[in-house]
């Protein structure tokens, strides 16, 4: 029986300076000797993140972050609000497209690594890499990786409907709050929840659905609100879920729980970068509200007999004055050397940060394949990181897939016995020309064979070596 803690997980932290350096002195090296010393964290939800990623949700526009100015008006005895410049950037945007692209740019790469590959096993290996194309897995991969880069988390369901196997991605981003309960041996899913909700006409929350998986079957519960009465149904039934009703409980047909989940403890992909995309906001908020005030020219006038007559518009058209009196404009203030090295401090760090690459100016034709590379070392180290973060996610794909499509093709055994090695190769900008020619080279110099250069071009298909053939 298990309680309500099935729709509890372990929240986003952001480590704060609390307790920074404050340990005790002391003549003695012992761990038994030190005093210890806690961790202060910050809780941040999955919907702070989405205020991050959007412009329109960024700390800048907010009134209580950055106010506006309040003034009085002398003539009229009350005071009004002046709005102040936001200015908010897309860099979250741009930090997650690019780890994307790195990431998911290319195909999950499949190799069958039978020790005695037969053309059987060639050809059901081949009907294995066409219903992964044909179920758009990279797709959901690729979906899952943008959930967790932008939330946090992210979810892929298997399930079997008439026989034939369908994927759905949960992403906070549509509106699932996803549970994982762990074995504390294994390590293992032992559980899985989902949590999300229907709306009426009006956008008000009208059922609350909680839909769980274990290795036999999918639960799903509902709970229904009523207004302001609040719930209305609190039957609770199976798993202890309070205030729920369990509306249906069905064997989902897979050996074991059929979702693979991936959670990034940090956060979003520019959580290390928040903090100068910040200040960068306000920065440049502050110079151009500067630059608003200096906008217009400001006229400088001296003397007591000077007129000014001018248009509609406020521009002057002519001044009458005496032969003492003077008129000039104000020169306008330009931004100091120091202004301008923390903009151009903040940008940079913002990048480094996030390992995201300003793309160069290239001058001349194609670049060799080294400097591309070096250009965009950053990025492709995070994305050599990010390969190893995601392989148990790909694993886990690839397993449920086999199962499931095993199941629609009739081929369960059969598939379940390959032996397939799936994984992740990072999108790498290169020049084709060269790689192609090193490709020859190396088939030519008789150390790869034609099959595996066939397959390193890039511009091969499936079964593009039984075509050669």
């Amino acid at each position: 029986m298990i309680d309500d803690s099935i729709l509890t997980k372990v929240p986003f932290t952001r480590v704060i300076p609390k307790g920074y350096l404050k340990g005790q002195t002391i003549t003695d090296v012992r761990p038994s000797a030190v005093r210890n010393d806690r961790t202060f964290y910050k809780v941040v939800t999955q919907a702070d993140f989405e205020r991050e990623y959007y412009p329109s949700g960024h700390m800048i526009n907010s009134d209580e972050y950055y106010p506006d100015r309040i003034k009085y008006d002398e003539e009229n005895n009350r005071y009004f609000k002046e709005s102040v410049f936001r200015a908010a950037f897309p860099f979250q945007m741009i930090i997650t497209i690019q780890q994307l692209v790195h990431l998911f740019g290319n195909d999950v790469r499949h190799e069958l690594t039978d020790a005695k590959v037969n053309e059987e096993n060639n050809e059901l290996f081949l009907d294995f890499q066409q219903g992964w194309l044909d179920k758009n897995i990279d797709i959901a991969l690729y979906e899952m990786g943008k959930s967790v880069k932008i939330t946090g988390d992210g979810a892929i369901v298997f399930y079997l409907r008439e026989g034939k196997l369908y994927t759905k991605v949960l992403s906070y981003l549509n509106g699932d709050t996803l549970f994982p309960h762990y074995d504390p041996i294994t390590g293992k899913l032992s559980l899985f929840a989902r949590r999300f909700v229907d709306y009426d006409a009006d956008s008000k929350e009208r059922t609350v659905w909680v839909e769980v998986w274990d290795d036999q079957y999918l639960y799903t519960y509902r709970q229904e609100r009523q207004g302001v009465a609040g719930v209305i149904n609190k039957i609770k039934e199976a798993f202890g879920l309070s205030g729920y009703t369990l509306v249906k409980k069905e064997k989902h047909n897979f050996p074991r729980i059929p979702v693979t989940y991936h959670r990034d403890n940090n956060g979003p992909c520019w959580s290390f970068s928040q903090d100068s995309i910040d200040k960068y906001e306000l920065a440049i908020s502050h110079l151009c509200q500067n630059n608003m005030a200096y906008a217009f020219p400001i006229m400088l006038l001296k003397g007591d007999d000077v007129e000014i007559q001018g248009d509609v518009y406020g521009a002057v058209k002519a001044i009458t004055m005496g032969k003492e009196d003077d008129a000039s404009f104000m020169t306008r203030p330009e931004a100091s050397k120091e202004f301008e090295l923390q903009i151009t401090t903040l940008l940079k760090m913002i990048f480094m940060g996030s390992f995201v690459v300003m793309p160069p100016e290239v001058k001349s034709g194609d670049l060799p394949g080294v400097a591309i590379k070096l250009i965009y070392s950053p990025s492709l180290e995070k994305a050599m990181i990010d390969t190893k973060e995601f392989d148990h996610v790909v694993d886990d794909a690839k397993d449920l897939f086999l199962y499931g499509y095993g199941v629609e093709t009739g081929k369960v055994s059969r598939f379940l016995s390959l032996k397939i090695l799936s994984y992740i190769i990072p999108y790498i900008h290169q020049n084709t020309a060269e790689l192609v020619q090193n490709l020859v080279s190396c088939v030519g110099a008789g150390i790869l064979s034609k099959q595996s250069g066939s397959e390193q071009t890039g511009y091969d298909k499936n079964a593009e070596w039984d075509r050669i053939l």
